[in-house]
C-alpha cells in the first residue's frame, strides 16, 4: 500500500512519539508498504522552523535526512496535482499544506495518514484519520 505521511506524522515518527498509535507505526514500518513524504511537508517545516525555531525545532534539512535514512520516498508537487486542486471545494479548510497533501494522495492513489480532525471535512476514502 502507498502511504503519504502528514507533516505531524513525520515528526511523530522521527521522535518515536507515543502520540503515534501502534497500528499507524506498524503500517509505517511494514516493508510491504511504500512510505511517501511530500516536499510540501518539507516546505511547511522549513517555513515554520525559520519563523519559530523554538517551536519547530527541526529544520527541513534534518527532516529530509531522517526520511532518507528511514527509506521514505519523496513526492514532489506536479502539474497534475495543481490541476486537481480545482476539483475540490477547499474553502472550509484554508491550510494550503493540508490541501495539497489531500490532492497529492488522491492524484497518486495513496492513503494519507493524519491525526488532523479537520481532514474529516473532505469526506474522502483515502484519508486515514486516527
Amino acid at each position: 500500500m502507498k502511504l503519504l505521511l502528514d507533516t505531524h506524522v513525520i515528526l511523530w515518527a522521527l521522535e518515536d512519539s507515543s502520540r503515534l498509535p501502534i497500528h499507524i507505526r506498524d503500517m509505517i514500518i511494514d516493508e510491504r508498504n511504500e512510505i511517501y513524504v511530500s516536499t510540501i511537508s518539507l516546505w511547511e517545516i522549513a517555513i515554520k522552523h525559520k519563523i519559530q525555531p523554538n517551536v519547530m525545532i527541526y529544520s527541513a534539512t534534518e527532516i529530509r535526512d531522517f526520511c532518507q535514512r528511514a527509506g521514505y520516498i519523496f513526492l514532489s508537487l506536479n502539474v497534475d496535482n495543481i490541476a486537481m486542486y480545482e476539483k475540490y471545494d477547499l474553502s472550509s479548510h484554508l491550510d494550503p499544506f493540508d490541501q495539497m497533501l489531500v490532492i497529492q494522495s488522491e492524484t497518486h492513489g495513496m492513503r494519507l495518514l493524519t491525526h488532523d480532525e479537520k481532514m474529516k471535512q473532505y469526506n474522502i476514502g483515502f484519508v486515514e484519520l486516527f
